[in-house]
């Protein structure tokens, strides 16, 4: 197919209804607390069975990059994330709206985010075929490897002692582990609760911790009656903030793109490698977890930069990269289309018109975002004695959408408890949320590499990929310790 006639397929006007469509729905059902791409894709798949099978798609992938940045606003304004990775957002999002810079928030990162898209887009359509090869060539010691370095990456950010960040992120991990034994029919630590036999459900568990856990802690204080955040500010991103922010964004695509093509790696954990890369590499490593707009970039950017690197080894190999590309699975097969190799070869009428699409998408989803921000980032105005029982509201909402279980409503209040209590004694949330996201996948890849290997632990480092993952871990977590070593060091110089 030629570039004419993509062209002709995308800008015609029902392609790009579907799109804006798309957009919309993605953008708004992102504000809510808990109602995640997955969720909104899901609902709205029934509207696409009558659809032209390219129609379907692009609305899909609208929804996509929609609902993936709208979490954004929710999580910068409230302290409220409306899917896992806006735990991230969180770290700096919600101090910068603290200070008054909500707007200059929410422009920065949907400029991250419609950046991290396009990239990820452009990779996915050059790039596809090298990069789905080598996410095939993955065993399970390069995924345990990458769940190591996941883990090591949210010790060295989390902004405390090395020693409480292991201490939350083993809890994080021992919480992952309630449910059935991923290789054999065995429940643990259910208690003889039929409704814990599926694990922790994840969704209401954040909700709690980040949410619930800021409701408890705001209604604990005197002031009721002010706002939440004071002003919204600037919604356009200066230029002085465009040229700051390049580096960790360009960071952030990559490092989305590349864990976008991993079945399983998702926006969070690319969000949580961009936010320790850019750190890092960072002139101003002290001012993440304080504001930083250079820490809210690279999370957001390695967001959205998953929504193409996610495409890949769904069109490329029919393998879903996340809960997202998943659902889409599924919207293909109703519309008759079997991803693969094969799909490229025979079906450039619509491989091609998609990846135009998707390219489209980002930008429409930058341009509504700009226009929609400053009304919804406005939430964030309202007194907190109506503000606090609205998001205690939601987050309900959001914790009871996806199943219906009342269930996850205790769920929910259960960790919103735990999280205030980790916030009081000055614990790291994050390091939470990622040991309960990764914990999963790092044991069952680590029993699986052991079971190929006979037992031999020697699996894990005789590959080259996962050695060479696993000693950068290592040498993240040593460079973490000498790190706040120097700082204690030079703190306690300074108070003689």
């Amino acid at each position: 197919m030629d570039f004419g006639q993509v062209l002709g397929e995308v800008l015609n006007p029902a392609s790009m209804l579907w799109i804006m469509v798309g957009v919309l729905a993605g953008l708004l059902v992102g504000v809510i607390p808990g109602l995640t791409a997955t969720v909104a894709i899901a609902l709205l798949v029934p509207l696409t069975f009558n659809l032209d099978p390219l129609h379907s798609l692009l609305m899909l992938t609208g929804i996509f990059s929609g609902s993936m940045y709208s979490n954004s606003i929710t999580s910068i304004t409230l302290r409220t994330p409306g899917n896992p990775a806006g735990a991230v957002t969180i770290l700096d999002g919600y101090p910068l709206a603290l200070r008054g810079e909500a707007g200059r928030a929410v422009g920065l990162a949907a400029w991250a985010s419609v950046v991290g898209g396009l990239l990820s887009v452009i990779a996915l359509t050059f790039l596809a075929p090298p990069l789905a090869s080598i996410a095939l060539e993955f065993s399970p010691a390069e995924y345990f490897a990458v769940g190591l370095l996941g883990l090591t990456t949210v010790i060295a950010v989390s902004g405390r002692s090395v020693p409480r960040a292991v201490v939350a992120t083993a809890f994080g991990l021992l919480i992952g582990t309630v449910g059935m034994d991923p290789l054999v029919t065995q429940s643990r630590f259910t208690f003889g609760q039929r409704e814990l036999t599926t694990g922790i459900p994840f969704l209401p568990a954040i909700i709690g911790l980040f949410a619930l856990a800021e409701v408890f802690r705001l209604a604990g204080e005197r002031h009721l009656g002010s706002r939440a955040v004071a002003t919204i500010g600037r919604v356009l991103p200066t230029r002085q903030d465009l040229r700051r922010t390049v580096r960790p964004i360009s960071l952030g695509s990559v490092i989305g793109i590349l864990v976008g093509i991993l079945p399983g790696g998702g926006g969070a954990m690319a969000s949580f490698l961009a936010y320790g890369e850019s750190k890092r590499y960072s002139r101003h490593p002290e001012e993440y977890g304080k504001g930083s707009i250079e820490g809210l970039t690279a999370a957001d950017s390695a967001n959205n930069g998953v929504t193409g690197g996610a495409m890949v080894p769904l069109l490329t190999l029919g393998i879903p990269g996340d809960a997202v590309t998943a659902v889409m699975l599924g919207a293909l097969m109703v519309q008759g289309i079997q991803p693969g190799p094969r799909l490229f070869a025979g079906g450039g009428d619509l491989v091609y018109p998609l990846f135009f699409g998707m390219f489209l998408a980002n930008i429409l989803m930058f341009v509504v975002a700009m226009a929609l921000a400053k009304p919804l980032a406005s939430i964030a105005m309202v007194p907190y004695s109506i503000l606090l029982p609205g998001i205690a509201m939601f987050s309900f909402v959001g914790a009871f959408a996806a199943t219906g279980r009342v269930y996850d409503l205790w769920v929910a209040l259960a960790f919103g408890f735990i999280g205030y209590l980790m916030n009081k004694f000055d614990y790291s949330i994050a390091a939470v949320a990622l040991g309960l996201i990764l914990g999963p996948i790092i044991e069952s890849n680590l029993r699986r590499g052991l079971v190929m290997s006979g037992g031999d632990w020697s699996i894990f480092v005789s590959r080259p990929i996962s050695l060479g993952v696993i000693l950068l871990a290592a040498a993240l977590l040593v460079f973490t310790v000498v790190q706040q070593r120097r700082r204690r060091a030079n703190a306690e110089f300074l108070v003689e």
